[in-house]
């Protein structure tokens, strides 16, 4: 069993630019870095970071398959979304991402930052214009711009930091045992 796995979902790369960052900020050479594609339920670790883009505020069936199936391990996650650097909409897609979790694992915290999107998104976001509030579309259209910078270098520290402070999350067996001869 490996120490640690990071599994991403990541359709521009923006996940895996973060995965990536957490990976190498690992302590160990018991881990390993693979997209949830090739996650086939053989690889097994004792601290997952678990990597998610935001598509419509929640995560991928993939994502969704690999959170459900863990039972006691150690489990922390991360990710990008498009629609602004909003600390609050952070939280929403990560607390998302805690409902597939089941209880008995331990939950080490999550890590979202903003991510660009394809310019796709904001050539539908031009033809809006006039059928829809333009005011928004004007914000959507800044937000858009935004996100085409990150994720940054900054992003990629806070990465690195989150990595660091999960790690010091993760409960030793001592505690464990010593919590047990309480009772």
């Amino acid at each position: 069993m490996l120490k640690y796995l990071v599994v991403y979902a990541s359709e521009t790369g923006n996940t895996k630019k973060i995965a990536d960052e957490i990976f190498q900020a690992l302590p160990s050479d018991s881990k390993e870095e693979l997209n949830v594609r090739s996650w086939n339920g053989r690889h097994d670790a004792e601290t997952y970071f678990i990597g998610y883009w935001a598509n419509r505020g929640t995560c991928s069936l993939e994502i969704i398959d690999l959170i459900a199936s863990l039972h006691n391990k150690n489990v922390a996650f991360f990710g990008t979304c498009g629609l602004g650097n909003d600390q609050a909409y952070y939280k929403q897609i990560e607390q998302i991402g805690t409902l597939w979790l089941p209880g008995d694992n331990t939950y080490l915290g999550g890590y979202f930052c903003q991510g660009s999107m394809p310019l796709q998104i904001r050539e539908r976001y031009e033809e809006l214009r006039g059928r829809y509030d333009d005011e928004k579309l004007d914000n959507l259209l800044t937000i858009f711009d935004e996100g085409q910078r990150h994720p940054d270098k900054q992003d990629l520290l806070k990465a690195n930091v989150f990595a660091d402070t999960a790690i010091h999350r993760i409960p030793s067996s001592d505690n464990y045992k010593g919590f047990r001869e309480m009772f």
